[in-house]
């Protein structure tokens, strides 16, 4: 069933009850997820990974492409599970990802492998997240990326083998940073008991988003490219150096 990610929060008790309580084979796409831009601030789809990751049963997933969009909603056909898939308006970046690793339940996708830092990135965001990584490759600086795939269940072994070996964390979303995918990264390294980490995360703060094209609306909260680098640059890549001196 295809809803947008704004409709579906009058669609909150049917969720918990109709669904997830039965523990039901049910798969909802979550369209316009993310900022939407144009459709304006009623329609900004930013708040359903925050309301759904406390549900228990539900399993949501975001794609990084068109790709594993379709090879998610195969799994999701037939894993007999609550399934939420979310993506967003549009088309896809124009990035082309050459690699695409069988969906698993609950299981994380390493697209690139480093020891400076780690990106934890989920669905439209992995695009930056590989992008910031060349980029900064080419300055000298290793940077492992992972693509989430799953907020819930998460992927524990993965994100903390990573994190534990870099010492330093961005998480990158296309939603609210309060109780989203960030805080539950936050939450698991607190967890782990995992110590000494730098973490750093990049979503949207505690207000509602006005209307504006997903350019203006990125740049006015420093999540496009170019800002990310700089405070990738100042937080982490600078800290590095001083180290190393």
């Amino acid at each position: 069933m295809p809803l947008y990610s704004s409709f579906l929060q009058r669609a909150y008790d049917q969720v918990v009850h109709d669904m997830c309580i039965q523990n039901l084979p049910v798969t909802i796409c979550v369209d316009r997820a993310g900022i939407v831009g144009k459709d304006g601030e009623t329609h900004q789809g930013i708040l359903d990974l925050c309301f759904l990751n406390s549900i228990p049963n539900i399993n949501i997933m975001a794609p990084k492409d068109f790709r594993e969009l379709e090879d998610m909603l195969e799994f999701s056909i037939n894993s007999n599970k609550p399934m939420i898939i979310r993506y967003p308006r549009g088309s896809e970046d124009e990035y082309k990802f050459e690699k695409h690793e069988k969906i698993e339940l609950g299981k994380a996708e390493i697209l690139k492998t480093g020891n400076d830092l780690t990106i934890i990135a989920l669905g439209k965001t992995v695009a930056k997240a590989i992008k910031l990584a060349d980029y900064f490759e080419k300055e000298g600086f290793s940077i492992e990326v992972i693509n989430l795939r799953f907020l819930k269940p998460l992927d524990k072994n993965t994100i903390i083998n990573s994190v534990a070996k870099t010492k330093n964390v961005i998480t990158l979303e296309d939603g609210y940073l309060l109780n989203g995918m960030g805080d539950t990264i936050v939450n698991l390294i607190s967890d782990q008991q995992v110590e000494n980490i730098n973490i750093k995360k990049l979503g949207y703060p505690d207000e509602f988003i006005k209307h504006g094209n997903v350019e203006e609306i990125e740049e006015k909260y420093k999540l496009d490219i170019e800002n990310i680098k700089e405070i990738i640059g100042k937080e982490f890549i600078k800290n590095k150096k001083t180290l190393q001196k």
